[in-house]
């Protein structure tokens, strides 16, 4: 083999190892832009118009340069929001057939029924238990802390 052959390989191992790196690269650069997409959906922004959401950063950015304190209120706000909800497990059941009314809503609400036990079972955000209860009658709905 000569030298040159030897030249040519090494340049091609050399740009498959490049072309590795740059796919890994560019996969880091899109999970960062999927979670930082989330995030505006977290926020609710969402809904506001792509411009508006563009210049926010930048409105960020221009208020922390004004005032480095605020960083530490927007870590602070970042921790609250970032804490999973606390859920809790919620039976429902009724000592007749409920309405089809009702049962389409404790489905919407990821109820499923249980057709051993005859009764609709489910995890919930702890907040959602009034709304449950005035779905299903207060006295047909046991909270399980989970």
């Amino acid at each position: 083999m000569s030298e040159l052959d030897d030249l040519n390989k090494r340049i091609a191992a050399s740009k498959k190892q490049q072309r590795i790196l740059n796919n890994k690269k560019r996969k880091a650069e899109n999970a960062l832009k999927y979670k930082l997409g989330g995030m505006v959906v977290k926020a609710g922004l969402d809904t506001l118009d792509d411009d508006v959401i563009i210049g926010l950063p930048f409105a960020q950015k221009k208020a922390l340069s004004e005032n480095k304190s605020i960083l530490g209120q927007w870590h602070d706000l970042g921790i609250k929001v970032s804490i999973k909800p606390e859920k809790v497990g919620v039976i429902v059941k009724f000592s007749d057939k409920p309405l089809e009314e009702i049962t389409k809503k404790l489905h919407a609400k990821k109820l499923r029924w249980n057709r051993i036990s005859k009764q609709w079972e489910g995890t919930i955000l702890r907040n959602e238990i009034e709304e449950i209860q005035h779905i299903a009658g207060s006295q047909n709905v046991l909270e399980i802390d989970l």
